[in-house]
């Protein structure tokens, strides 16, 4: 079990390392003149998040569109090997809508209202995308490996930190949300609780 936690404990480590060395290198590249090119490509906030249905711990980078109304980001989940079977790791793409905005004073913004959706892909032999040869032809409908989900949110942004860090701000957010195959399970199973198909998460971002 101590062998466990320090397992964990390093690759918790390396992910809050990982997140350090993005939000460091914002500040180097956005010291570069307007112009550059490389500009456009740099990710406009990075991400720390602690479930969620992505990961027991995610990291992300994404880009915001449309005056900060909408955001793309992609994610890195990790989840370690003391809460299941074996360590998982997983990618996810989340697209999320910023409904309402509601600016509290110069500091804060409230964001009440998100909304979004994403695609999530889970690495391992035991969760294929293709059923394998060893079941029958629609035997399952769907695959362990690969889900989607929606989700709803809000996120508050401040001020915090911006005058120690490169970064411009950071906010706080917390999301609820379920899967495509929880929804399609409890429309067939009115016995499911329906707590037991949601999904909470709280997270961080850091925008530039």
């Amino acid at each position: 079990m101590i062998l466990r936690l320090k397992r964990m404990s390093f690759k918790i480590l390396l992910m809050m390392i990982f997140l350090i060395s993005i939000s460091e290198s914002f500040s180097q590249l956005s010291e570069q003149s307007d112009t550059s090119k490389l500009k456009k490509f740099i990710p406009d906030y990075i991400k720390l998040q602690y479930a969620g249905g992505i990961g027991f711990l995610s990291t992300g980078v994404g880009y915001t569109f449309f005056k900060h109304r909408f955001d793309a980001t992609m994610f890195y989940g990790y989840v370690p090997k003391f809460t299941g079977i074996t360590d998982l790791h997983s990618i996810s793409l989340q697209l999320t809508a910023k409904l309402l905005k509601i600016k509290i004073n110069d500091n804060i913004e409230v964001l009440p209202l998100n909304f979004g959706w994403y695609a999530h892909h889970t690495f391992g032999q035991e969760f294929w995308i293709k059923l394998p040869d060893k079941y029958t032809k629609g035997y399952y409908w769907w695959s362990p490996g690969r889900n989607a989900g929606i989700f709803i949110g809000n996120e508050i942004k401040t001020k915090f930190l911006a005058n120690k860090t490169p970064a411009s701000g950071t906010s706080f957010y917390v999301r609820l949300g379920t899967r495509g195959l929880y929804l399609s399970s409890i429309w067939g199973n009115s016995t499911i609780p329906v707590k037991d198909i949601l999904e909470l998460g709280f997270g961080i971002a850091i925008y530039r």
